[in-house]
């Protein structure tokens, strides 16, 4: 049992995996403090004729009670722990999965390895700037867009540095490779944009870092056994044209490699581009710390 500073969190996923294995998820609690003080009593003396005193009137003193009511939240940290740790405990999660451990859609595994982007993400940017650009352009100039559109056009070098300089966080999944995980297949991660803790961006989900999610995808290592990354390459782009676009596509990537090469930037080899192949398993994140 450790405490854990999640990067990224799917609280609403994680909750509901809670509340199917029937773990307990602390809650906020109302505090009610009561306090009760007594007033004293009070006195009057009577005189009588002549300033003899006659006799005295006493009243009795009375309870007065205040209430303070107060909310305590349970910590982020320590409630999620408590929440993962519970699962763990119930075997409700898959930790440390070995070379023998069989997985399966819908499986909740904690695996820890070494992350990072993948290309598809990396090209992925590049698409959804193209896309923003598309989207403010006249329909007549559709068309010659994309094969006018140079490095030197007003729209494409402000939409770089809202993304490359002012590191905008765009509303897009990121697919991530988790090596070392000791298994004998690839691991992918795929993050929401929508769950990064705090300031915590895209480029903090790189790094020696455990995942816990659940198992989306498992594709096999037969000739067959590949997916298709245009969720992660064209997001946000209408269904047509991604269909459309992902049967030249392949072309389109060799030249954005080799165009990065020239200026230093390497990719590693057999790296996700169009397709993700076999075998390997696809984790939807919930939490990652």
């Amino acid at each position: 049992m450790v405490l854990r500073t999640p990067l990224y969190l799917d609280t609403d996923t994680l909750f509901a995996q809670a509340d199917y294995h029937e773990i307990d998820v602390p809650q906020r609690e109302e505090i009610v403090e009561k306090t009760t003080k007594r007033r004293s009593g009070g006195g009057k003396l009577k005189l009588g004729a002549g300033g003899t005193a006659a006799g005295v009137d006493a009243s009795k003193g009375s309870d007065v009670e205040r209430q303070a009511t107060y909310s305590l939240e349970p910590n982020l940290k320590a409630k999620i722990s408590k929440v993962i740790d519970g699962l763990i405990s119930n075997d409700a999660v898959k930790t440390r999965p070995t070379p023998d451990t069989v997985l399966g859609r819908d499986d909740l595994v904690e695996i820890e390895g070494i992350t990072r982007i993948t290309a598809a993400s990396h090209f992925g940017k590049l698409f959804f700037i193209l896309r923003r650009i598309l989207e403010d352009a006249n329909l007549e100039d559709l068309e010659d867009l994309p094969a006018t559109l140079s490095s030197t056009d007003p729209r494409l070098q402000e939409q770089m540095k809202r993304v490359y300089l002012r590191n905008e966080l765009l509303p897009m999944p990121v697919l991530l490779e988790l090596e070392r995980s000791g298994l004998p297949h690839k691991v992918y991660v795929n993050v929401d944009p929508n769950h990064f803790i705090d300031d915590a961006s895209a480029d903090r989900v790189e790094g020696d870092l455990r995942v816990l999610g659940t198992v989306s995808r498992v594709i096999d290592g037969s000739q067959d056994g590949y997916l298709s990354a245009e969720e992660w390459l064209l997001s946000g782009w209408e269904y047509m044209l991604r269909r459309t676009f992902m049967t030249q596509v392949e072309d389109v990537l060799t030249e954005l490699r080799e165009s990065w090469a020239d200026v230093g930037i390497t990719l590693p080899s057999g790296d996700v581009n169009a397709y993700i192949s076999g075998p390997a398993i696809v984790v939807n994140a919930i939490a990652v710390y």
